[in-house]
């Protein structure tokens, strides 16, 4: 029996708007994710990254 929902992220590059990430975590453990920095392949350098929720459903 699932303890709570999952959500689904979708990181994107913050300086050329490129997604780069995607995650599936719970909302009250989203603030560990906002310090986070990946490579982006369009820019050639590792960047930070701006999560915005997804919606896959109405």
């Amino acid at each position: 029996m699932p303890r709570g929902k999952r959500t689904v992220y979708a990181g994107f590059c913050t300086d050329c708007n490129a997604r780069t990430y995607t995650i599936r975590i719970l909302k009250r453990n989203k603030a560990d994710f906002r310090e986070l920095s990946k490579f982006c392949k369009d820019c050639r350098k590792k960047t930070g990254v701006k999560l915005k929720e997804e919606k896959h459903s109405s």
